[in-house]
């Protein structure tokens, strides 16, 4: 009699971790509803925002680490964080590049909302820029940060110079050779050059350089996930269903 109680018990605890988990297609948080229901605490391995980075990273293709990376070197972490030029949240989202995604400044303080936008823009200007499966992943990625924090016309004109010089417009070492020298009227003049001076090169150099170091770091601590890892750390149906 105990051992039928507890089976219908166990039983219906599964049933329960099922109805959390029901999906709706648009989010893989929400194609995982449970959300770890059982667990009193979060654990998390980069930072409280894993889960979230975790989802929008196999809803973006984007690797959650590099995400968190960023995360980590736009604002340490902090959803409440704020620029001088008005950049928003743990990405550090411009107001207009929210409204470019369809949010309000209210919506893009939102983490959910704004790792979102930062996966969504990331995609965008990887399309734009058009790196060749030629170039390196590292070139790649790092070519679509510098285009993150820099803009993606001072890194355009930058790859342009570097191909009008005989240099590798595909090589994020030679880009950022030429991105450093936009600030000199002879390179920010040139027939090639759309979107004039750029004094900014340092910071984006270095923050291309710290992100890329932090990424490295976080690949060394932290697994990539696919959808079903996400589910099953997310749902204790399986762990129920070995006590049957």
């Amino acid at each position: 009699m105990v051992q039928r109680v507890v089976a219908t018990f166990i039983s219906m605890m599964i049933s329960l971790a099922m109805l959390f988990s029901i999906t709706r297609c648009e989010s893989v948080t929400e194609r995982c509803r449970c959300r770890k229901n059982l667990a009193t605490e979060v654990e998390y391995i980069i930072s409280p925002y894993d889960q979230i980075m975790q989802s929008v990273g196999i809803e973006s293709g984007i690797d959650w680490r590099l995400l968190s990376a960023i995360a980590h070197t736009e604002s340490n972490f902090r959803a409440d964080a704020v620029s001088n030029q008005g950049a928003m949240g743990l990405m550090q989202i411009m107001p207009h590049i929210g409204e470019h995604f369809g949010l309000t400044a209210e919506e893009l303080v939102v983490p959910l909302n704004n790792i979102r936008t930062a996966a969504a823009l990331l995609e965008e200007i990887n399309s734009m820029i058009k790196v060749p499966n030629s170039a390196s992943v590292e070139d790649s990625m790092s070519l679509v940060l510098a285009s993150y924090n820099g803009g993606l016309g001072h890194v355009a004109d930058a790859r342009r110079l570097a191909r009008a010089h005989g240099a590798d417009m595909n090589s994020w070492e030679d880009v950022a050779h030429y991105l450093a020298l936009k600030s000199e009227p002879e390179y920010y003049q040139h027939e090639v050059v759309s979107y004039g001076k750029f004094t900014g090169s340092r910071q984006t150099i270095a923050y291309v350089r710290n992100v890329m170091k932090r990424y490295r770091r976080y690949c060394t601590i932290a697994e990539p996930m696919t959808i079903e890892e996400f589910c099953e750390a997310q749902c204790p149906i399986h762990s129920l269903q070995n006590l049957i």
